[in-house]
């Protein structure tokens, strides 16, 4: 009977195990992409795998949006980091070094398996599916919350162990407060490295290689800031990815590292300061109206690090840069530095590192070559079972983005002390939020919505529908419920901006508000543009919710109840003129049919019958269609004169409309 239990045990926890219910490792690569600030959480590292600087991923995109979203190429998303992390090492004898491990660059030595150095055992979100979003399930943490652990794999097996392994057991814990306003421009990490050497003894064979101490460990974060990846593929397309011009300082106040774009000095008579481009940004009167395409200071911060051998607690060993090659760079400020005893002596002491930067007015390689920003901490001396505790802020922060698009009308000065003071605050909200036990005032929750076109009646008008679900969700603080209202905002460029508010609407209003559910008509609105919308919750305190947590992320086209007959059928504009059009990016590339009926199927041919384009239109869709000139085949139509033909219960109408490319 007891054999019976025991097996029956163990199908339940084959069965769970394989099922994912009892899976402490999600995925390799986990990401913060709710609200302002997306990124990408690696096992060992920061930001999306490391390529010569090539943009792989997220990494710190700000203002987070998906680039493949948008109908035309505007440079990609905007990412200021191409990779974040440390480097670690020590002795187990005054005279003999332990190791160095990469945790930045390749971090290659975390991963899963008998393989791995440092073998994961959770790399999760502690919140899954939204579960701590304003803050309701744990107020003393973030809405997002990401745990890792790895620890020293006692089935890794390497020859003469040329590898040696540092008996240790990682946990980080990464917070991010993607729902509040003020607390969207910053994520924290928390790192807690224990010595387990004392914990693996008794199970490892005998005569492995095992060190117990840990002597003059250092720490050493390093990060690609660059800003950024959006920027420099747009000014410079020929050159290789990875953002030159970042000019790069340090606050020894704050402790903190960050980057700008500034000036490229190897194109004299031009001036890219905040990746000014004049050919990007809303069309206005049928030109670009230009745009700084990284408007934004990116950095990190050490927010705290246990006491060191000296007893100085938060105490920044080094600080400076390494210049990396504009051609090939894969090893960062390690980069022709081969042995253990070089690497341990770089790790000790940073000016050791290749092409090492000390000053921000460098004119050698700052603002000319990519550069890896280091900061460093330690030494210490780890006994078996102690622990070292440090935690680091990443930040980024700018103006708003009505200015990034204003060229002509805002200075990159302004921009300058506008974005400067902005990440400051974030940076010491981040500082603040951490020594706080990571406990501040919070906004209130804002609500899921819906939007829709006007289905009665003719005029143009977007519906946008809430329920009152928000107003139950009590402040985690004092457990009031203090939702005081909305403010409902909108965008007509990209789903970062820029906003515009639309209306506020107060809490059980009753000129919106009936039988739970809110209904707001926003008849400010343009026939056949797109919109972006978002709805954010404000208490009395006047905190609120982040714009960019509760947005729509695809344009909703402004359209009309679809029609009964055919006889009114336009194709606007025609003749359509490439470039001509809507200032959202794409939207001069489309072409639409209005007073639609649905459904209905529309044929588009050319002038000597070949069918072009086929669109099948749904029931509910609206009196508009658009068309994005693809061809069935993917292809561009060319210039030249067309017919349509719209088919509905058994009727037709036939026209013609020209393109002008």
């Amino acid at each position: 009977m007891k054999k019976l239990y025991i097996h029956i045990t163990l199908l339940f926890i084959m069965f769970f195990t394989s099922s994912g219910v009892l899976s402490q490792v999600e995925s390799s690569t986990l990401f913060l992409n709710r609200g302002k600030l997306w990124q990408s959480i690696a096992f060992g590292k920061t930001g999306p795998p490391f390529s010569n600087w090539r943009s792989l991923g997220i990494g710190l995109v700000w203002p987070g949006f998906d680039a493949t979203l948008i109908r035309e190429n505007i440079g990609g998303a905007p990412s200021y980091l191409v990779t974040g992390g440390m480097y670690v090492g020590c002795k187990w004898q005054q005279d003999s070094i332990l190791t160095v491990d990469d945790w930045s660059i390749a971090a290659s030595s975390i991963a899963e398996g008998a393989a791995a150095k440092y073998k994961v055992t959770k790399h999760r979100r502690k919140y899954p599916d939204g579960s701590n979003h304003w803050l309701q399930s744990n107020p003393l943490a973030g809405e997002e919350v990401i745990e890792t652990e790895f620890e020293y794999n006692v089935d890794f097996d390497e020859e003469f162990q040329i590898k040696r392994t540092m008996p240790i057991r990682v946990r980080r814990t990464a917070h991010q407060w993607s729902g509040s306003k003020l607390d969207e421009n910053y994520i924290i990490y928390e790192y807690v490295i224990k010595n387990i050497s004392n914990e693996l003894r008794p199970v490892i064979d005998p005569d492995r290689f095992l060190a117990d101490t840990l002597l003059d460990f250092y720490v050493m974060f390093n990060y690609g800031i660059h800003c950024n990846s959006r920027a420099w593929d747009v000014l410079f397309p020929s050159l290789s990815p990875g953002a030159r011009n970042t000019w790069l300082n340090y606050s020894r106040n704050r402790r903190a590292v960050f980057g700008r774009a500034g000036d490229y000095p190897e194109t004299p008579g031009i001036n890219e300061e905040f990746g000014l481009a004049q050919s990007m940004g809303p069309i206005v009167d049928g030109a670009p109206s230009g745009e700084y395409l990284a408007p934004a200071y990116a950095g990190f911060k050490l927010l705290y690090a246990s006491p060191n051998k000296d007893g100085r607690e938060s105490f920044v060993h080094q600080q400076g840069w390494s210049a990396g090659s504009n051609s090939i760079d894969l090893s960062g400020p390690f980069t022709n530095i081969g042995s253990l005893e070089a690497r341990y002596d770089a790790l000790k002491d940073m000016r050791l590192t290749a092409n090492f930067v000390e000053s921000s007015f460098d004119t050698v390689f700052m603002r000319r070559s990519r550069m890896w920003s280091m900061l460093s901490i330690g030494p210490y001396d780890i006994m078996p079972g102690d622990s070292i505790v440090f935690a680091i802020a990443e930040i980024v922060d700018g103006p708003d983005y009505a200015d990034a698009i204003n060229p002509g009308g805002v200075s990159a000065n302004v921009i300058n002390t506008t974005s400067r003071n902005n990440f400051n605050a974030s940076a010491d909200r981040a500082q603040a939020t951490y020594d706080n036990g990571f406990d501040h005032a919070d906004p209130p929750a804002a609500p899921e919505f819906s939007i829709d076109f006007n289905r009665e009646s003719s005029d143009v008008a977007i519906v946008i529908n809430w329920n009152d679900n928000a107003e139950t969700f009590a402040d985690p603080d004092d457990g009031e419920l203090d939702l005081a209202g909305y403010i409902i905002y909108r965008s007509n460029y990209l789903p970062i901006g820029p906003w515009i508010v639309v209306d506020t609407v107060f809490k059980a209003d009753p000129q919106y508000y009936a039988d739970n559910e809110y209904t707001y008509e926003d008849r400010t609105v343009d026939i056949g543009q797109g919109y972006y919308y978002s709805i954010t919750g404000y208490d009395s305190d006047g905190l609120e919710t982040s714009i960019f947590a509760n947005r729509t992320r695809e344009p909703f086209i402004a359209t009309l109840p679809p029609v009964e007959g055919l006889d009114e059928i336009l194709v606007v504009p025609n003749p359509f003129v490439i470039g001509e059009g809507f200032s959202q990016p794409g939207a001069q590339d489309v072409i639409q049919f209005v007073n639609i009926p649905n459904p209905c199927t529309i044929r588009i041919y050319t002038v000597r019958g070949d069918l072009v384009k086929t669109i099948e239109v749904s029931e509910g869709t609206g009196a508009i269609v658009s068309w994005d000139q693809l061809t069935d085949f993917g292809q561009f139509i060319e210039s030249g004169i067309y017919v349509f033909h719209v088919e509905s219960n058994g009727k037709e109408k036939i026209g013609k409309f020209a393109v002008v490319r």
